[in-house]
This record gives structure tokens, C-alpha cells and sequence, in this order.
């Protein structure tokens, strides 16, 4: 991805309000620094991954980069429903906390308002759960994906999105792997095996006697 250079490292902080309509977005500061990172799949000019980031917390990600240290990842922390995104530039020295206003675009689609935290050389923008359904969607099936900064002097980046398709399936195959599995069923006890109780045998019974004559007969004997 060609980049122009910028006039000057640091966003300005940010000054424009949401436009009407613009989608609900929670902001959320994080490091994007990794402590560890395992690369899943590549296609295209994208990657999926898994890691863990600077918290020790497991998460799936996608992310694709350019010139000049550019780079955009979309990952999900476990146990969230929502995505992080994450636009970082090494030239980039943005204060602590700085708030940041984001416009994104698919193709020819209607650019989303956004808003990011920013600090050092990343910004961080929360994506809800029902945004985050239609986002994703929009860059499995798009083509090209541009980023404005519409109160910074940062130019827009532009990328393509072959390839994002394969990465988003490996990504949510990530995302599954990492919900914990329900406790198995315990297996009833094996109770011991316990024979019939031992039933006394019948007692050998006496041949039957010829009743005398005259004698009533005695009881009838069990065969």
C-alpha cells in the first residue's frame, strides 16, 4: 500500500462530533504491543493470528500492513463480543488518551464514523457486537478498505481486501477454539459387582413311602 508522507507525526487531538446515524462505538485503550503472536493464515495482503496481548489475555485476530509502519488489525479478546480495531504507525507520537476521530469505507459503501483512543503510535477503537457482525462482513466481501482521519493531518491509507475472506474463517476458528468447553457429564459410579445372594439348596427329600393301608397320606412332598 502507497503512502504519501505525512506533513507532521502526531494526530491533533480530535474535534468533530459523530455524524447522524454514525454507529455506537465504546472506546477502549490497550497497548498494541504483543507478548506473544502465532500466525494462523496468510492470503492476500492479510494475516490471521492468535496471541496474547500485553495483559496476558488470549486473542484472535486479523491484520494486514503497509509503508511506513501502517498497520491495521481487527481482534477479539477472549470472553468479549465485541472487536478491537487497531490502526498503528511507527512515526506516529500521539499523547496519552488523546481522542481520535476515524471515518472507514468499503468500496463505494457510506463511510462509518469511529472514535479511537489514541496513544504513542496506535490508536484503539471499540467496535460493538452488532457492528462488528455487519464490519466484518462488509470486508469478507469488499475489495478495498480506506481509513481518514478527518481532525488529524494524517492522509487517508488505502488497502485491499483479497484475501480477507480465508483469514476471517481462520479467525473465527480461532475465536471457537478459545470458548471454554463445558464440563463433561460425571459418568455415574461403578458399583461393584454383586452376585445374587447364595439361596440354600432343598434338602434332599426321603422316596416316598407307600402309605400303610388304612393311613390317611402326609403332606405332599416338593419335586
Amino acid at each position: 500500500m502507497t503512502r504519501p508522507t505525512l506533513a507532521h507525526p502526531t494526530l491533533a487531538p480530535a474535534a468533530l462530533a459523530y455524524a447522524a446515524g454514525a454507529l455506537a462505538c465504546c472506546l477502549v485503550l490497550a497497548s498494541p504491543a504483543r507478548a506473544e503472536t502465532r500466525q494462523l493464515l496468510a492470503a492476500g495482503h492479510w494475516t490471521a493470528y492468535s496471541g496474547t496481548d500485553d495483559q496476558q489475555k488470549p486473542v484472535c485476530g486479523i491484520a494486514t500492513s503497509g509503508a511506513e509502519g501502517r498497520r491495521i488489525a481487527i481482534e477479539q479478546p477472549q470472553g468479549e463480543t465485541g472487536l478491537v480495531m487497531r490502526l498503528e504507525k511507527t512515526s506516529w507520537a500521539i499523547p496519552d488518551n488523546t481522542p481520535v476521530d476515524i471515518a472507514l469505507q468499503i468500496d463505494a459503501n457510506p463511510t462509518i464514523p469511529l472514535q479511537g483512543e489514541g496513544s504513542a503510535n496506535h490508536v484503539a477503537i471499540g467496535v460493538g457486537f452488532a457492528q462488528s457482525v455487519e464490519l466484518m462482513r462488509a470486508i469478507r466481501a469488499g475489495r478495498q478498505i480506506r481509513v481518514f482521519f478527518p481532525s488529524g493531518n494524517e492522509p487517508m491509507w488505502s488497502g485491499g481486501l483479497d484475501g480477507t475472506s480465508a483469514v476471517i474463517n481462520a479467525f473465527n476458528d480461532c475465536r471457537a477454539a478459545m470458548i471454554p468447553a463445558a464440563p463433561a457429564t460425571p459418568a455415574p459410579p461403578t458399583q461393584p459387582f454383586q452376585p445374587p445372594a447364595a439361596q440354600p439348596a432343598p434338602a434332599p427329600q426321603a422316596p416316598i413311602q407307600p402309605t400303610a393301608p388304612g393311613q390317611p397320606a402326609g403332606p405332599t412332598p416338593r419335586l
